[in-house]
């Protein structure tokens, strides 16, 4: 049962084609890496498949909910299941860690304050972050950031959780404690796609590895299959550059 579906997917920015037809489909429970170089159109299939970017061509569904991007009441439901964290954390600088992640379940949901809160609490215990409830944003470190924006986003109970480069504006030694963080809810079988330049991690944790290369789909693979044997010229140069 794919619980994301994708066919035919074209996306240009002005006369700039970034997703050249992107055919794919995720079967609930597993997990994505997606790697490429920059401008291969990672981030912007992530995007398109959240509803924050509009697609020329093709279609979208997830957990069986079409994507369209005329009806506000469609865009709304898709992204009660669909949970994303960026790049750089966006937390509310203005608001406490605790309503950082209280924040959706109430609005979209209304969840009641005290469910609510309990549920906040139990998150943030999960991501090693429990004493943090009432702190605010800039006392936290980057790597606290993070973990605190995976949290926000699992508070949505989402079917798939999106993670687009979610280290790689952490300093190194922070990049391990924000991916210990993301294991629990692969291993738990959350869905989850994933671009990361973190190759240890997408051997270790993904069930599936996806190469883009110029806006395509150019290999998937099982990761131990995909890093020790790549079939093209494209992706044995990208994983000899890492290792330069």
């Amino acid at each position: 049962m794919s619980i994301v579906e994708i066919a035919g997917l074209r996306k240009s920015f002005g006369a700039n084609e970034v997703l050249k037809g992107i055919d794919l489909q995720v079967t609930k429970g597993e997990v994505i890496a997606i790697i490429g170089k920059s401008g291969s159109g990672k981030s912007t299939l992530l995007r398109c498949i959240n509803g924050l970017e509009d697609f020329q061509s093709g279609t979208l569904s997830v957990d069986g909910k079409p994507l369209l991007h005329h009806n506000a009441a469609a865009m709304r439901e898709l992204r009660q299941h669909v949970g994303m964290v960026f790049q750089s954390f966006n937390l509310f600088p203005h608001l406490t860690v605790g309503k950082n992640i209280m924040l959706a379940p109430s609005l979209v949901k209304h969840t009641d304050q005290k469910t609510n809160e309990a549920h906040a609490r139990k998150l943030l215990q999960r991501v090693g972050l429990a004493e943090k409830f009432d702190a605010y944003a800039d006392q936290l470190s980057g790597g606290q950031q993070q973990r605190v924006a995976i949290a926000r986003a699992l508070a949505m109970e989402p079917a798939v959780l999106l993670c687009d480069e979610i280290t790689s504006a952490l300093d190194p030694e922070l990049v391990g404690e924000v991916l210990r963080v993301v294991e629990g809810p692969a291993e738990d079988g959350m869905t989850l796609l994933m671009v990361t330049h973190e190759m240890n991690f997408a051997r270790k944790v993904a069930n599936r590895v996806i190469f883009m290369h110029q806006g395509l789909v150019h290999e998937m693979g099982a990761p131990d299959a995909l890093f020790s044997n790549p079939q093209t010229p494209e992706l044995k140069q990208f994983l000899g550059a890492l290792h330069n």
